[in-house]
């Protein structure tokens, strides 16, 4: 494996540490190559309920450094990394990221969500250093929320409902709806935000036949069940916009309850790893990035999964791996295109990209948005324990601005 490793003290780990403290097996020594390689830096969660988020994309992130790397490196240059957890907490993000960038990072990646790699991010954009969050999907961790520097490598969570409402009307055939919306974190709360601006162009206000509110770590749901039970007209579906565990619990509630009803849900509900909490579990639809069990319909992806599946001896744990791999991917390009790794001539081109085809699919940034709003997703299904792809859909609705930054939502 071609990678410099870094050791250090204070909270910072070797390549090695880092993989270890994630669970990760690392194949083969790593060892110094140039005297002045290319560095990145990781401030992303190791430990605590976002790891689960941020391990697969690291580790496909990592696999496409050392593809690089093995290549010649990037313009003839060698890329290290370090890992610096930040333990699912903001405070330790904003942390690590300022310590990344005094060590003098070329690239910062942060957190999978906005509320804990902003802090991070924030650090990055006031030294002019380019960072991208794993997998963010709340539109402010970009311009608007952190600064020109900040990019995240996927969707906006607003895409997401879209996404999964415009499917549900045009190909399920649903009319009426109930929203179940975690508050918890702004993700959540964007992608109802883009489920209801799209479940009412499609099909009207009054279709929307109730709206509730529940937290993450609530114990219980009781109270929400018993109102979509008392409702006058039973609606086709409910739309969940939450994340694990507190969307399995939630799940799991409702089906004991007796609703049988289509779940439609956000793409953080994919994977099969929370399955066994809702034994039997059918009608559950997202919107995902990928596949991971065998299914996807892209060539470009079986092959990024044979990749990952070979490297870390077994398949990715959740489809967010695929943006690790397609972060690096776009600041490759970038770097390769600006002929350097200045942050502001590498900005330039990021901002210019238009439908630009990468593994996770085509990607466009311009100096005001750095989310995307309309890449292709793969709607999928649970059917006998497992998420099963059905068929790729790109919403025809692009969320504006104002929906992107929930005004007057």
């Amino acid at each position: 494996m071609n990678t410099k490793n870094r050791f250090g003290m204070g909270g910072r780990t070797s390549v090695a540490a880092a993989a270890a403290l994630l669970g990760l097996s690392l194949a083969g020594g790593a060892h110094a190559q140039d005297e002045d390689p290319i560095k990145v830096g990781f401030a992303i969660a190791k430990s605590g309920w976002l790891s689960n988020y941020d391990g697969p994309p690291f580790k496909a992130a990592v696999l496409k450094i050392e593809e690089i790397n093995e290549a010649g490196g990037l313009s003839g240059r060698q890329i290290e990394y370090e890992v610096m957890d930040t333990k699912t907490d903001s405070e330790r993000s904003a942390t690590a990221g300022a310590t990344l960038v005094n060590e003098g990072v070329d690239l910062l990646i942060v957190s999978c969500d906005y509320d804990f790699g902003a802090p991070a991010a924030l650090a990055g954009n006031r030294a002019g250093i380019i960072s991208f969050s794993l997998c963010a999907a709340d539109p402010k961790m970009g311009v608007q929320g952190v600064g020109p520097y900040a990019f995240t490598a996927t969707s906006a969570a607003q895409s997401e409902g879209i996404a999964i409402a415009e499917y549900a009307q045009k190909n399920m055939g649903l009319e009426t709806v109930y929203v179940l919306e975690d508050t918890t974190i702004e993700y959540n709360k964007s992608a109802c935000a883009g489920f209801r601006a799209a479940w009412k162009q499609g099909a009207g206000e009054q279709s929307i036949l109730g709206n509730d509110t529940f937290k993450n770590d609530d114990p219980s749901i009781a109270s929400q069940i018993n109102r979509i039970k008392g409702l006058e007209e039973t609606p086709d579906a409910i739309f969940m916009c939450s994340i694990t565990p507190g969307g399995a619990s939630a799940t799991r509630q409702i089906r004991a309850a007796g609703i049988d009803l289509p779940i439609l849900a956000n793409t953080a509900m994919v994977g099969n790893y929370w399955l066994d909490a809702v034994p039997d579990l059918e009608d559950f639809y997202v919107p995902a990035l990928i596949s991971i069990y065998g299914d996807d319909p892209r060539e470009e992806v079986h092959a990024f999964l044979e990749k990952f599946e070979a490297r870390w001896d077994g398949p990715p744990a959740s489809s967010y791996s695929v943006l690790g791999y397609t972060l690096i991917e776009q600041w490759e390009y970038a770097v390769n295109e600006a002929g350097t790794t200045d942050s502001d001539q590498v900005l330039a081109v990021l901002n210019q990209l238009d439908d630009q085809p990468f593994t996770a699919g085509p990607t466009s940034y311009t100096d005001q948005l750095h989310i995307q709003v309309d890449r292709p997703w793969l709607i999928m299904e649970v059917s006998d324990g497992s998420f099963r792809a059905v068929e790729t859909y790109r919403n025809s609705m692009t969320p504006d601005m104002k929906l992107l930054f929930r005004v007057g939502q």
